[in-house]
């Protein structure tokens, strides 16, 4: 009996003999390109490099290399020799980056020549490190070169692997704590693959514009030609309009992905002509603005193509969808009035849960753990894309996944509080680490912090808590729109001053139950500071220690 594989890079062998002329990997920067025909010959041969010095099932590799033809050659390879990439994101700093790649501990590091010279500077690995490789001219003070491990001309042959081996180690964005690496097994990256085919109709032939790289690398593993943007990935708020727009028209782009921040910022790039071959757009990360999702799909989409805002986490992705159409014409308008965010309905093979928030680990699933219909809860997840645990994180792993003891399955504790529906949808109603709760009672940030977008002049508002001898009074931060918010263009920004705004907000937190006991509002100095990984999520933790500073030790919790 033949047993199928679970390794993702299986696909490329099936394409490279199905369409092996077709366009696998295109990089819009350099317009160089690899066919499927190729990309399978080059991660084989570098993959048979790779097993010739040591590097194979099993073994963590630390992959640092940006979006380009050497990093999905790389991918594929090391998920053919079954070793294990640790994914990191480069943006997140130096310290934050050391300390990822302390918990990875991998016995390899591949990289391009400027993170080498950061991991010799920072000592990265030290400890772990036995083997490295550099991904750019000659050895640059490494063990081996890119270019040393390609000599191999033959197939490489991969070693079997099973639905729970470990496939890879990606790293949270850090964004509510410390970056975790959650472990994937192929399973799992397997049935991404899969239940992203059934949900969205993609269909072998399409064409893929990604501008998130880990996204990106289902784009081969799906049989579409996935097409390099020319951008900084590290900093997809910057992405510019015009080059991105001019990209997805020259390669007849089918499938776009991009974050809020993307599709906030392609949205004020506004564009005379549609995008005629685009089929879809999705996007994630963050909840999207429905401003945002309706101007881009006034802008770009043909009638009846709309925006997916799939939901989900590194720990489980994806979980739940939702389309524009339906937020435009209902959903936004219960967001606007206290609702939350509707993520949709799960996807097929997901089951979600709402328990009753606790901050403590939770070992055994049991249904008394579940809350009340229609009550506002902990969001919990089970189904094929659940990973299991933290790379070397224990204390993490136990506060975020429950066993259920009937089956052996592994549940995730998203982090997020929401509430189902009378229709089966999923409203998401904020991180639970971001609650306030107030003597009067409990608020979540996207079921307060909407309910003041209307206001002339917001961009955006982030509730937080501040204590003071005991007792925590909530506060609203204020982002204000300003040319900040326009990066790139000049245009004229009319907005109330602030002494004028303040009643205005204070007014509309009188007008719902939910912020009527809202009464400071701090008007903060520029953009909220966000996550690096998407430049969506707000930093709220930050904006507490900040709004703490600016209220001082004397405030005694009234209007400020």
């Amino acid at each position: 009996m033949v047993v199928p594989s679970v390794n993702v890079s299986s696909h490329l062998a099936v394409l490279a003999v199905a369409d092996p002329e077709r366009a696998a990997l295109v990089d819009a920067r350099t317009q160089r390109s690899l066919s499927f025909r190729e990309l399978h010959a080059r991660s084989d041969a570098i993959a048979a490099g790779l097993n010739g010095i040591g590097i194979g099932n099993g073994m963590r590799v630390a992959l640092m290399v940006p979006p380009s033809l050497d990093f999905f050659a790389l991918t594929f390879a090391l998920l053919k020799t079954a070793a294990v990439p640790v994914m990191i994101d480069p943006g997140m700093g130096v310290k934050n980056l050391g300390v990822c790649l302390a918990d990875a501990e991998p016995e390899a590091f591949v990289g391009i020549a400027k993170a080498h010279l950061a991991r010799r500077l920072f000592g990265w690995g030290r400890r772990s490190v036995r083997t490295t490789i550099n991904v750019g001219r000659g050895r640059f003070f490494c063990s081996r070169s890119l270019r040393e491990l390609e000599c191999q001309s033959k197939p490489f042959d991969p070693p079997a692997v099973g639905p729970n081996d470990t496939a890879a180690i990606l790293f949270t964005s850090g964004s509510t704590g410390v970056a975790k690496g959650a472990v994937y097994s192929h399973g799992i990256f397997t049935a991404q693959v899969e239940m992203l085919k059934a949900e969205y109709g993609i269909a072998p032939g399409e064409v893929d514009l990604c501008t998130f790289p880990l996204f990106a690398l289902f784009g081969p593993a799906l049989g579409m030609t996935c097409i390099i943007p020319d951008m900084d990935a590290s900093r997809p708020a910057t992405i510019d309009p015009a080059k991105t727009l001019a990209t997805v028209e020259r390669y007849r782009v089918t499938n776009f992905f991009g974050s809020p921040a993307v599709i906030r910022r392609l949205s004020q790039h506004h564009s005379p002509r549609k995008l005629a071959t685009v089929r879809r757009v999705i996007s994630a990360g963050a909840p999207a603005s429905p401003e945002a999702l309706e101007d881009f799909s006034n802008s770009y989409l043909s009638e009846g193509v709309q925006i997916f805002t799939p939901y989900g986490a590194t720990e489980a992705l994806p979980v739940a969808n939702i389309g524009s159409g339906e937020i435009l014409a209902e959903t936004r308008h219960l967001t606007e009035l206290g609702h939350g965010i509707c993520v949709g309905r799960p996807f097929a093979g997901m089951t979600v849960h709402i328990i009753r928030m606790s901050d403590e680990p939770i070992a055994d699933w049991s249904e008394e753990l579940l809350a009340p219909p229609g009550e506002v809860g902990e969001i919990v997840v089970r189904g094929p894309v659940v990973t299991r645990r933290y790379h070397n994180r224990d204390a993490a792993t136990k506060l975020a996944k429950i066993v259920d003891p009937r089956t052996g399955e592994t549940l995730h504790r998203m982090g997020d509080v929401g509430y189902f529906d009378d229709r089966g949808r999923l409203w998401f109603c904020g991180r639970k680490s971001h609650r306030v709760v107030t003597p009067e009672g409990t608020l979540f940030t996207d079921m307060v912090e909407p309910i003041f977008l209307k206001i002339f002049g917001i961009a955006r508002t982030a509730l937080v808590g501040v204590e003071r001898e005991g007792v925590v009074k909530p506060v609203l931060c204020v982002e204000r729109l300003s040319p900040a918010h326009f990066p790139g263009l000049r245009p004229r920004i009319v907005t109330l001053p602030w002494v004028e705004m303040l009643p205005c907000l204070k007014s509309q937190a009188m007008k719902s139950e939910r912020t009527s006991s809202i009464e400071t509002f701090l008007d903060y100095p520029g953009l909220f500071p966000v996550d690096v990984r998407h430049n969506s999520k707000i930093f709220r933790e930050k904006l507490a220690v900040w709004a703490d500073k600016q209220l001082g030790p004397k405030w005694n919790g009234g209007p400020a």
